[in-house]
């Protein structure tokens, strides 16, 4: 049996080397900010956020008539649990030994199982940051501060005096396929959403469409025909990039189950709401384990996505279903 201490010393230093360097270029390859996340390092592993606090309307002020006095109607709390996704390398004495002896098969193998590791704790990245989109319609990945679903009918006001807002469709209309129609309710409607005061939001003004890769070929037609998908080039297709200048993402995780379900973004709205929560990213452990010749190195990633409020987004599963409330 190898010595494990030397094992460890000879094995470590490549097993970095290999990590860090696969690491460093999956990390820019990572796709969670193109859907609108910003990051986010707390101080301690259960942090709390709040909804954007609200004020009511400025009043008109006349000379010498005292400034308008009003109460700071404070957002919901919302905090964020972090969540620790592990993998394990496996590296036999057998293969160390072979790779000493020259053999390239052994060595393109050994350097393969490790750059699967750095993928797979990358890969969770961008799969957590899906969920928080596609099931969005639910409470089982988060709930919102306000205690209803991303996606609701019902989100309230601390605000007694306001009501309550949707980002969904009408229960007349149903969850409604992607069309240029749809997108352009939906934009409308995000248009006037109201803070926890009942005050109207400023117009969104840079909008994106996220969708499964399913949906990419129709939203090419929607976004892409200045003249309107599916006729002649004559007319305007007003949610045309060209004209309103919506582009759209593919979330590359959304599972073929979820494939009709599609929301519209404000991402200027979003930077303000949507985090991904580190407490570290991907990273090898310095620490090795030994298991009946086999050595153990450990990667970890320390980290959870989270929405502090919901006006950023409108969102619909697509697929003509019933809307109860």
């Amino acid at each position: 049996m190898a010595n494990i201490a030397a094992l460890d010393d000879l094995v470590t230093p490549a097993v970095v080397q290999i990590f860090d360097e696969a690491n460093m270029q999956l990390s820019k390859e990572l796709r969670y900010k193109n859907l609108g996340f910003q990051d986010y390092e707390p101080t301690f592993d259960t942090p709390s956020f709040s909804s954007i606090s609200s004020v009511a309307e400025a009043v008109l002020t006349l000379e010498q008539q005292p400034y308008d006095a009003d109460d700071v109607i404070q957002g919901y709390d919302v905090s964020v649990t972090l969540k620790k996704y592990t993998k394990l390398i496996p590296i036999s004495e057998e293969t160390i030994h072979w790779i000493q002896k020259g053999n390239k098969e052994k060595a393109q193998e050994f350097r393969g199982v490790v750059q699967a590791c750095a993928n797979s704790l990358n890969l969770i990245v961008d799969q957590l940051a899906a969920k928080l989109i596609y099931l969005a319609h639910g409470t089982t990945f988060q709930t919102g501060g306000d205690g209803v679903a991303l996606a609701a009918y019902n989100h309230p006001s601390p605000d007694a005096t306001v009501s309550s807002q949707r980002n969904i469709f009408a229960t007349t209309e149903g969850h409604l396929p992607l069309s240029a129609t749809a997108i352009e309710k939906a934009r409308q409607r995000m248009d006037r959403f109201y803070d926890l005061r009942g005050v109207q939001l400023m117009k969104c003004r840079k909008l994106k469409l996220l969708i499964a890769t399913e949906n990419e070929e129709e939203a090419k037609r929607i976004l892409y025909s200045s003249g309107g998908p599916h006729t002649p080039n004559l007319g305007i297709n007003p949610i045309a990039t060209t004209y309103s200048g919506i582009t759209y993402e593919v979330v590359d995780y959304q599972p073929s189950g979820y494939s009709t379900y599609w929301a519209l973004t404000c991402t200027e709205r979003m930077a303000r709401s949507v985090y991904m929560v580190w407490g570290w990213r991907p990273r090898l452990n310095t620490e090795s384990e030994y298991r009946n010749g086999t050595l153990l190195k450990m990667g970890s990633v320390y980290v959870q996505p989270v929405f502090t409020d919901w006006r950023w987004g409108f969102f619909s599963k697509g697929d003509g279903s019933t809307i109860s409330s």
